[in-house]
């Protein structure tokens, strides 16, 4: 079974247990964009197994869930009551996805390689610079774009509970955190930095953005939607560049014979 019927396979599974009791044509699209990179990074890992599962199921839980419900949470979008069953249901489905596409490409069995971990070459100084530059980077675009936009959104926001600076700021600070998480699970696991920089530049838009947007809901109508996707993708697309960058594979040294070479 090749890659792209096994992509299609999952997606469908994907989009069942999103949207059995309400399909969609967006909904079909974004477990199509979802599965996409999910198999992609399936096909670039060294992983298997539970390792496998436990990669795919926490990079999807990250970008979907931990990454987004908070926020809504805090710009009173999302009753703090729902946010709990929310992220809980998007962690059961991420698991059966991560499951599903494990066995889906012959990766369920274990398989004893070694895996090399990135960022173990780094000193606590290089860690440290690393972490306070992506949160910088991070609060400057969050506020740039968000101030960009602000004015097309307005309307929907008005007369709800804004967070305090300092409170918004803690948020941003934690998605940074979470974010390098998720670009961790897989930068562990796969060696190429070229495979690593690819994948992270189009895992963070399509699953924390694109996904997320196509998605049908009573919360947000489409016109916001439409704005808060051209808000975010760039900036998703350049920080999961950056995180595969700062904190992927080093570049392999080359031996003495090939630094001769012209």
């Amino acid at each position: 079974m090749n890659f792209v019927l096994r992509t299609l396979v999952a997606s469908f599974v994907l989009f069942l247990l999103e949207a059995a009791l309400r399909p969609s044509w967006g909904e079909a699209a974004s477990a199509l964009l979802v599965c996409i990179v999910l198999c992609w990074t399936t096909i670039r890992s060294r992983a298997s197994g539970a390792e496998l599962v436990a990669t795919l199921a926490g990079f999807y839980f990250l970008l979907v869930s931990v990454n987004t419900i908070p926020e809504g949470v805090l710009f009173d979008v999302v009753k703090v009551g729902q946010a709990p069953l929310m992220m809980t249901k998007q962690l059961g489905i991420g698991l059966v996805i991560a499951c599903f596409i494990t066995v889906l490409f012959g990766r369920a069995k274990a398989a004893h390689r070694a895996v090399p971990v990135p960022g173990t070459g780094l000193t606590i100084v290089g860690l440290l610079w690393r972490l306070v530059a992506a949160i910088v980077v991070f609060l400057f675009c969050y506020a740039a774009a968000g101030m960009l936009i602000f004015p097309l959104v307005k309307g929907y926001y008005q007369g709800r509970n804004m967070p305090e600076p300092e409170a918004m700021v803690a948020m941003v600070v934690l998605r940074v955190v979470f974010l390098i998480v998720a670009a961790w699970l897989v930068l562990r696991s796969i060696p190429d930095r070229r495979d690593t920089r690819l994948i992270l530049t189009t895992a963070f838009p399509v699953i924390g953005v694109f996904s997320l947007m196509l998605h049908p809901n009573e919360i947000m109508p489409p016109a916001v939607r439409l704005v808060h996707t051209v808000e975010m993708a760039p900036y998703y697309t350049l920080f999961g560049y950056l995180l595969a960058v700062w904190f992927g594979p080093p570049r392999a040294s080359k031996s003495p014979a090939e630094r001769c070479q012209p």
